[in-house]
């Protein structure tokens, strides 16, 4: 079952179901599991990109995180993230729980 652009649902005899990436299979976790636990991570503040500089000249207070299948390095999610508001919460968030 598809459940995201590059990624699926896969129904293992052996493991149960798992998520993997459609391009390269890759197998990320438990389908219970939020891959992004398990992909790549990068973080890029916001400043650093382009046009996306803040006009003040101040340091941004965003970052960006990029979640990458480690098989391939296909992107597969980019999350805006800012530590200041999320302080003591999980800074990865889930985007799909499967149950």
């Amino acid at each position: 079952m598809r459940i995201h652009e590059y990624l699926e649902i896969l129904d293992d005899p052996e493991e149960g179901r798992l998520i993997r990436c459609v391009r390269c299979g890759h197998r990320f976790c438990r389908a219970d599991e939020n891959y992004k636990e398990h992909a790549l991570y990068i973080e890029r503040k916001l400043d650093t990109l382009p046009l996306r500089q803040v006009l003040s000249g101040e340091d941004s207070f965003v970052v960006y995180q990029e979640f990458l299948c480690p098989g391939c390095g296909t992107l597969l999610e980019v999350d805006p993230y800012c530590p200041q508001l999320e302080e003591g919460n999980d800074p990865i968030v889930w985007d799909i729980r499967i149950r």
